[in-house]
């Protein structure tokens, strides 16, 4: 079963942050789209757990739902952390991404 949610997000296409609209199939997303370009990104799992870790494909597909379940538990941290976590979480995430490279790299040398 699938469920739609809308929700303002930075679209790279359009450099600038539109409205987008989000497919979950139970708790994992499998698109985003963009509402004023068009510009759809489709989550293949399986292609994606090719080149990524499955435990670290699974966090960031239950990241919506962990972060509804931190909202319910206490609101006031949850609001509190927010504006910081928005500011570091891509440049940890790249961290991630590139030493999960760097080590799928010396795995195939």
């Amino acid at each position: 079963m699938y469920t739609y949610m809308k929700g303002m997000l930075y679209c790279l296409h359009c450099n600038e942050e539109t409205e987008h609209t989000i497919t979950y199939e139970g708790d994992t997303i499998k698109r985003i789209k963009c509402e004023k370009c068009g510009t759809e990104l489709e989550i293949n799992e399986e292609s994606a757990k090719k080149n990524f870790t499955e435990e670290f494909i699974e966090r960031i597909l239950t990241k919506p739902q962990r972060m509804t379940e931190e909202l319910q538990k206490d609101i006031t941290d949850f609001l509190f952390s927010l504006p910081a976590r928005i500011i570091t979480k891509p440049y940890r995430l790249l961290g991630e991404v590139k030493d999960i490279a760097k080590s799928k790299k010396k795995n195939e040398e």
